[in-house]
C-alpha cells in the first residue's frame, strides 16, 4: 500500500510541476509578446539603433525626488547651432515654473570650436543634454529616443514628458492647468493630429522603399506633443524592435503608438495658430480667452517669443505659484 500511495504522490507532485511549467512558459510568452525585447538588447542597455554603444556628452541627473518631481519635465529638440532660439526661450517660458523642468536636447557636432560655446551654454545655464549621434535632420529619430530614454531612466516621479521643437512658445502655467484638470485619463497622447498621406516628393519626401504605404499611421505633429510617463516607458521598450524611420514623430507618435493601441487626445483647440497667432504676436492682448492656449503654432522668431511673454504676463500673474 506505501508503495502505490508513494506512487500517486509521486505522480500528484509531476503533474503539479508540469502544471508549473506550462503556467510559467506561458506567462513569459505573453511578456515578450507585450514588450517585444529580445534577449540581446537587456544584455546592450546602451544600444540605440545603430549606435551600439550609446552615451551622453552632457548629461543631466535625475529630474526628480519624489515629493520635489516636477509635475511635467520639457524636452526640447534643438539644433546645435541655434542658439538665439534657445535664449528666446530662456528669456521667456523655459525657467518661469517651478513645475516644470526644460532642458534642450542636441546631438554630436563636429566643430570643436562650437562644441567649445555648447559647453560654455550648459556651463552657464545647466540645461543642455548632448547624445553621441550626429546631430542632422534625418538623424531626428535618434533625438527624440534620446528623450524617451532619459526621461525613462531619470524621472520616474513625473507625470508627465512635454516634447517639444525650439521655435514653439509654451504657456507653461496653462499646460499645468490643463494636464491637472484632466479628465480623459485614457489618453496616452496629447497633441495635434497630423496630416497621415506619405509625401513623395519636398522636403518631407519618403520613398516607397522607406515606407510602402500611402497613408501614415494616425499621428501627432512633432513641435509640440504631450507624453504620459506609461507610454514613454513602453514606447522605448519598443524602439528596439522597430526599424528605424527618420521622421521622428510619425516614427513614436504613428508607427510605435499604434503597436501599443494607445490612445490620442487631440489639442488643437488649445494651441495658438493663424489670426490669432499672427494678433498675438504683434501684442494684441484681447485674443486671449478662455481656456488659456497652451502652445503655440511652431516657426516663431525671436521677437514672437517676446511678444508672446508679455501679453501672457496677466495670465501667469493669476498663478502666482508660478516662477514669475
Amino acid at each position: 500500500m506505501s508503495l502505490v500511495r508513494n506512487v500517486l504522490i509521486g505522480a500528484t507532485v509531476l503533474n503539479i510541476l508540469i502544471l508549473l511549467l506550462q503556467f510559467s512558459s506561458n506567462s513569459l510568452s505573453e511578456k515578450t509578446k507585450l514588450f517585444d525585447i529580445p534577449r540581446n538588447v537587456n544584455e546592450s542597455p546602451n544600444r540605440m539603433f545603430d549606435v551600439p554603444e550609446f552615451k551622453y556628452l552632457i548629461f543631466k541627473p535625475r529630474c526628480s525626488r519624489n515629493s520635489s518631481a516636477p509635475y511635467f519635465v520639457t524636452l526640447v529638440h534643438s539644433s546645435p547651432t541655434q542658439f538665439e532660439r534657445r535664449a528666446a526661450c530662456r528669456e521667456t517660458w523655459a525657467h518661469s515654473d517651478r513645475r516644470t523642468k526644460t532642458y534642450f536636447l542636441i546631438g554630436i557636432v563636429q566643430s570643436p570650436t562650437l562644441q567649445k560655446r555648447i559647453n560654455e551654454e550648459d556651463a552657464q545655464f545647466n540645461d543642455i543634454i548632448q547624445g553621441n549621434f550626429v546631430d542632422s535632420y534625418h538623424n531626428l529619430t535618434y533625438k527624440h529616443t534620446m528623450a524617451l530614454k532619459w526621461f525613462s531612466e531619470n524621472c520616474p516621479d513625473v507625470k508627465y514628458l512635454l516634447k517639444l521643437d525650439d521655435d514653439v512658445f509654451v504657456n507653461a502655467p496653462a499646460v499645468y492647468e490643463y494636464l491637472l484638470n484632466n479628465t480623459d485619463q485614457v489618453a496616452h497622447l496629447h497633441g495635434i493630429i497630423n496630416n497621415r498621406t506619405v509625401q513623395r516628393d519636398g522636403r518631407w519626401k519618403v520613398t516607397s522603399e522607406e515606407f510602402s504605404n500611402d497613408l501614415y499611421p494616425e499621428y501627432v505633429g512633432g513641435a509640440s506633443v504631450i507624453y504620459s510617463n506609461d507610454f514613454v516607458y513602453e514606447a522605448l521598450k519598443k524602439t528596439f524592435t522597430t526599424p528605424y524611420f527618420w521622421i521622428d514623430d510619425v516614427y513614436v507618435t504613428g508607427m510605435i503608438r499604434e503597436q501599443l493601441d494607445a490612445t490620442i487626445k487631440s489639442i488643437g483647440h488649445l494651441k495658438l495658430s493663424g489670426d490669432n497667432l499672427k494678433k498675438a504676436s504683434e501684442g494684441n492682448v484681447t485674443i486671449l480667452t478662455e481656456p488659456m492656449f497652451i502652445v503655440s503654432e511652431h516657426d516663431r522668431n525671436y521677437d514672437d517669443m517676446i511678444n508672446l511673454w508679455e501679453i501672457t504676463k496677466p495670465y501667469r500673474k493669476a498663478h502666482l505659484y508660478g516662477m514669475s
